[in-house]
């Protein structure tokens, strides 16, 4: 199996788990609002923060108000949108007031930055509705995006290019995971291209793609050579018409996709070949025939054929095999931006992935003690079984978040708590995994306990041959873990393995009675077992 974290992006030490956000702080938590002013809709997102990295949203809200389309017409906002905007704005404080929001960021963007009486309007909405509007640049929007992606999407020390495609605008953003190197906003959003270049109101004409495709082109080239220079490996591509052509592109290769698979695209990867193909059946339809085409957003109907243009474009361009999504833009770098500034949030999670997972724990009242000590055991386990299970780092790190994650589940109830758990980490939006690496979380969750891994588990079944094998050989190491802190108590303090031919010995450093352990050894054992055909005892040091 592979991963696309690096070794810097990977889980930390042992060690550190103790530096992490204690769960009890939870009420004291703080709770900011991010407004996104977009030249196609507004968003609205209130999240409560877990640290510097990681933050749980309360709320999501959006309307569509097509500001750009307005904008592009006129040259201004008109009096009708100038209502609208308020009476969006009015509604989306109420409801982040509601949810106890000490700060509330509105930020617009590109339809704000052309209008001409955009500080007119500006100084309406806040005497109207108390809320301070910015206009930002399309460079600071852009560090906003990066600051969003590289937060959310793991891809080791490649650089890469990020692509976030609005009504307006496109920013391109090329950086590492901790750089941003390069960035500019390229008047090319959508909704601008549509009403440039759309003639007829119910599909673009061959000479319209024409038209639209070379002038994308031109607006592209004059910063080919420094982009090419960058050498981006990886194309990201976050806002909602990428989305929508992906979750198109997904559907169309497998007509019976599980729909749940299509909710959380984040690090997900769609080849070039996949959305080429579901690109051509977009150029080609015309409204009705747009509308039947299955995940397409009826609302982007109208402008989900300049997006494929644009992306298209971009791939062709630079040379780009697949697109890899953010399902985070915008508005999480507002909040991300917000939370630098608290103190209190700072240090101790310096990973996507681990900030995610603890993200999760934190949530579902996380007995950590336990959860701390399995991982503990499971590691150690882990290294001192290499030669029986041939695994590398990167299944490692996935043992590491399992054994953190395993017993969450006992939130809802400790009876079945293991398929609570599946439930709870396959329901949770944990960022820097790729979906493959998720489903082994979840898998780990159901089978810590009991059971044999099989496909009529839906998450199992999704993972190939040798995620399936990695399964279920993290699965009997996590289960040994887990029977050796059986008590909570953290009786045993290390272990040491000696393996011979068919014979596996356990030997314990413990501190006190280990029978509770002793015992929950010989029952979780045989799964172990089974997959690595070897006898497990227990002896003491």
């Amino acid at each position: 199996m592979t991963s696309s974290a690096s070794r810097s992006d990977r889980g930390p030490s042992f060690s550190k788990i103790t530096e992490m956000v204690n769960p009890s702080q939870a009420e004291s938590a703080v709770t900011i609002a991010a407004l996104d002013l977009g030249s196609n809709s507004f968003h609205l997102v209130v999240a409560r923060a877990i640290s510097e990295k990681s933050f749980e949203v309360l709320l999501k809200e959006k309307l569509m108000i097509r500001l750009g389309d307005v904008v592009s017409k006129f040259g201004y906002i008109d009096e009708l949108h100038v209502r609208s905007v308020i009476e969006a704005i009015r509604s989306f404080r109420t409801l982040a007031e509601s949810l106890g929001a000490s700060e509330l960021v509105a930020l617009a963007t590109s339809a704000f930055r052309d209008a001409e009486n955009s500080s007119e309007v500006v100084d309406l909405i806040e005497g109207e509705t108390g809320v301070s509007v910015s206009v930002i640049s399309g460079s600071k929007e852009a560090e906003l995006i990066f600051k969003a992606i590289s937060t959310s999407v793991s891809f080791q020390d490649e650089v890469v290019m990020c692509a976030d495609l609005g009504g307006g605008s496109l920013e391109l953003i090329i950086g590492t995971q901790g750089e941003l190197l390069w960035s500019h906003s390229f008047s090319l959003g959508v909704g601008r291209l549509t009403a440039k270049f759309l003639q007829r109101p119910d599909e673009l004409s061959a000479k319209d793609i024409q038209k639209m495709r070379r002038f994308i082109h031109e607006a592209l080239l004059p910063h080919y050579d420094v982009i090419k220079a960058f050498s981006p490996s990886i194309l990201i591509g976050s806002s909602g018409s990428f989305l929508n052509i992906a979750r198109m592109a997904i559907s169309a290769q497998r007509p019976n996709v599980d729909l749940k698979m299509l909710e959380d695209l984040n690090q997900v990867s769609v080849k070039r070949s996949a959305l080429k193909a579901t690109g051509r059946t977009i150029i080609k339809s015309n409204t009705q025939e747009r509308l039947a085409i299955p995940e397409l957003d009826p609302k982007r109907v109208d402008i989900i054929q300049a997006a494929v243009l644009v992306l298209d474009e971009l791939m062709q361009m630079f040379s780009f095999k697949a697109l890899t999504l953010s399902e985070w833009a915008l508005r999480e770098g507002i909040i991300l931006s917000e939370l630098e500034g608290y103190e209190s949030l700072a240090g101790g999670i310096d990973s996507i992935r681990h900030a995610s997972v603890m993200g999760v724990t934190k949530r579902f009242a996380w007995n950590s003690f336990h959860a701390e000590q399995v991982a503990k055991l499971a590691l150690s386990l882990f290294d001192q079984t290499a030669d029986l299970h041939g695994l590398s780092e990167t299944e490692r790190e996935l043992l590491f978040y399992g054994a953190l994650l395993h017993d969450i589940g006992e939130h809802i109830a400790m009876e079945d708590h293991d398929r609570h758990s599946a439930y709870l980490i396959e329901n949770s939006r944990l960022r820097g995994f790729t979906p493959q690496e998720k489903w082994v979380l979840v898998c780990l969750g159901r089978f810590h306990r009991r059971g044999y891994p099989k496909p009529d588990f839906a998450p199992f079944d999704h993972l190939s041959a040798e995620g399936q094998s990695v399964v279920v050989k993290l699965a009997g190491i996590l289960r040994l873990a887990d029977a050796l802190d059986r008590s909570h108590e953290a009786v045993v303090d290390s272990v040491r393995v000696e393996i011979e031919k068919d014979r596996m010995i356990i030997f314990l450093n413990a501190d006190g009675d280990f029978e509770l352990e002793s015992f929950g050894l010989r029952r979780k054992r045989s799964l172990f077992e089974q997959t690595f055909g070897v006898k497990v005892s227990l002896g003491l040091d």
